[in-house]
């Protein structure tokens, strides 16, 4: 499992429920969307951007969102806090009982884990 990409589902999950629930408008594009580690690790496990690219196509001031996002990914599972940092990024810390989850995946992979499917078979060339 690639965290990142379950986190970015669960992004996506947040956003629809709030279109569906009328707190952002429909058609919003989530393309540029991301989930990534945070620059500063004391920051936290994962930051997303979500709010400050969805501010201006919802008519929202950024911190105003973040703060509507960061409480319904406050109710995901894994996800022990959710802050907000900056102009409107979150910050997600995850609970110590995600990773232990983790372990036995990464066991049962063995050899296979952290496999990927990016370039999806052509070639890469990857410099220093």
């Amino acid at each position: 499992m690639n965290l990142f990409r379950h986190f970015q589902g669960e992004l996506l999950r947040t956003v629809e429920d709030l279109v569906s629930e009328g707190q952002l408008p429909p058609g919003l594009d989530t393309g540029r969307l991301s989930v990534e580690p945070p620059r500063d690790p004391s920051h936290g496990d994962l930051t997303t951007n979500a709010a400050m690219i969805l501010a201006r196509p919802a008519k929202s001031k950024p911190r105003e969102l973040a703060t509507l996002i960061a409480g319904r990914l406050m109710n995901v599972d894994s996800v022990e806090t959710a802050e907000i940092a900056g102009p409107g990024f979150i910050n997600l810390r995850l609970a110590d009982a995600y990773w232990h989850a983790r372990l036995g995946e990464i066991l049962a992979a063995g050899e296979a884990y952290g496999d990927s499917d990016a370039g999806d078979g052509h070639p890469a060339n990857v410099e220093y």
